[in-house]
């Protein structure tokens, strides 16, 4: 098991979880991992054709309740440690969806000496085993939870060690400067050769530059896992609602000729390029006594200032007034386009006081427009994608912020050693970036990293 981990896991249990998702299908799916797996299976088990279960070959036979009847006809297959998902044993039960014949079964199986399994622990147990490190399970979680064909490829990049690979020559050189360095002052006394700071610093810069453009890609990444967050801004009855439908190819927000009619911020998610689009149609920006209509405002403010982009929505049939104004200034504090609506009636819209705003004309009524609207907003995506030419790229936080103390660690490093600082001194800083890159990838686990990344998985998986 690697180390660290014997701490925390137990290699004495065995565990069992629906591994399909609850609801009723044609198969589902039951899976035990641990060292009783074939005791389990040889005391519940029985096959026409076979006794014993070979290494990834499936049986057809019955499952058997408490009683010796049977539960249901299933599929089994087996496969041995280490040449598993987790490394250990692992039995796959493949029977009818049915979530009572499922659970049934599981409680079989718990009852032979099996406990349940917590959120994430096959995965735990294949990260402990070292068929795969964190950033690995973390793709798995990733993969399964894919909203899109890019979030998936992504994700499929990550569980087939993209990230370890980039990040294993860093840290390889890292310790070649660490062991010159640590040399140095072992045999300061013998006169070995201690290499000069600047050739240290030659050796470092480089491998902070790597890291610190993996860093910058977990802004187009945290995109791409999270979605893109786009609001649209406007006073009363100028067409958010219907701008809103138009990008969602659906009827989601109510529509009417009564300003005010939207109340709460309205939110819909569709697919723009392989990124999830996360749209908030929002109350009509104005000032107002209706309490509710109040309320709604306030959390249209809120919605902009969390959104990566807003859609800010004119009337192009008639002049600016306060409200407009007002709109502009609440949506002009991020990245935003102005959007003219009402193409397909007389323009009375003063374009010249906008001073040069980045704008598109369209009609929410006709469709008019809306190409050219969707384009720029993948054009607005596409500068957020960093310059990388495997699309190797960060999608999670934990992952940023072990690259982010690295980055700051070997920046420490550089600084102390152009300052002529001592090497002991220098190495805490290297020390530092070694453990966060021995972070990412799960040399060095804790508890609470474990924790954190775990309880977000499905159980079963």
């Amino acid at each position: 098991m690697r180390e660290g981990l014997h701490k925390i896991l137990s290699d004495d249990e065995t565990i069992v979880a629906i591994s399909t998702p609850l609801g009723h299908g044609g198969i589902g799916v039951v899976r035990i991992s641990g060292g009783e797996c074939r005791k389990i299976a040889r005391q519940l088990f029985r096959s026409p054709r076979s006794s014993r279960l070979e290494h990834r070959t499936a049986e057809v036979g019955s499952w058997l309740g408490r009683n010796g009847t049977e539960i249901d006809a299933v599929v089994v297959t087996l496969f041995h440690g280490p040449r598993s998902y987790t490394g250990e044993d692992v039995l796959e039960i493949s029977a009818h969806g049915n979530p009572v014949v499922l659970r049934e079964i599981v409680e079989t199986i718990r009852l032979a000496g099996a406990r349940l399994a917590g959120p994430g622990e096959f995965t735990l147990r294949a990260v402990a085993h070292g068929k795969m490190d964190l950033a690995q399970a973390e793709a798995v979680r990733e993969f399964i939870e894919a909203q899109t064909e890019l979030q998936a490829k992504t994700a499929l990049r990550q569980i087939e060690g993209s990230l370890a690979k980039r990040i294993h020559p860093i840290k390889q050189k890292l310790v070649d400067v660490v062991a010159h360095l640590e040399a140095g002052i072992d045999f300061a006394e013998d006169d070995a050769d201690v290499p000069a700071n600047a050739a240290s610093i030659d050796s470092i810069s480089p491998l902070r530059t790597q890291l610190e453009s993996l860093k910058e890609s977990f802004g187009y990444g945290k995109i791409l896992a999270l979605g893109f967050r786009l609001a649209i801004l406007g006073k009363p009855n100028v067409g958010k609602s219907s701008l809103f439908n138009r990008l969602v190819a659906a009827d989601r927000a109510i529509v009417t000729d009564v300003p005010g009619t939207t109340r709460d911020v309205v939110t819909e998610t569709v697919n723009l390029g392989g990124i999830p689009l996360r749209l908030a149609d929002t109350a009509g920006i104005r000032d107002t006594i209706d309490a509710v209509e109040s309320i709604g405002v306030t959390r249209t403010l809120e919605t902009a200032s969390d959104a990566d982009l807003a859609l800010i929505v004119l009337d192009g049939s008639a002049p600016l007034d306060a409200d407009d104004r007002r709109a502009l200034e609440s949506g002009g504090r991020i990245p935003h386009v102005v959007v003219i609506n009402k193409n397909d009636l007389p323009l009375n819209i003063d374009l010249d006081a906008l001073n040069g705003k980045h704008r598109v004309s369209v009609s929410a009524t006709t469709g008019q427009g809306l190409e050219e609207l969707q384009s720029i907003l993948g054009a607005f995506l596409l500068s957020r994608k960093p310059d990388v030419t495997d699309d190797l790229i960060l999608t999670n936080a934990r992952q940023y912020e072990a690259v982010v103390a690295a980055v700051a660690a070997l920046a420490a490093a550089e600084e102390a050693l152009a300052k002529q600082v001592p090497h002991e001194m220098v190495l805490l800083d290297l020390y530092r970036a070694l453990t966060a890159l021995n972070e990412l990838t799960g040399e060095v686990v804790t508890e609470d990293i474990l924790d954190r990344i775990f309880s977000t998985f499905c159980i079963g998986k």
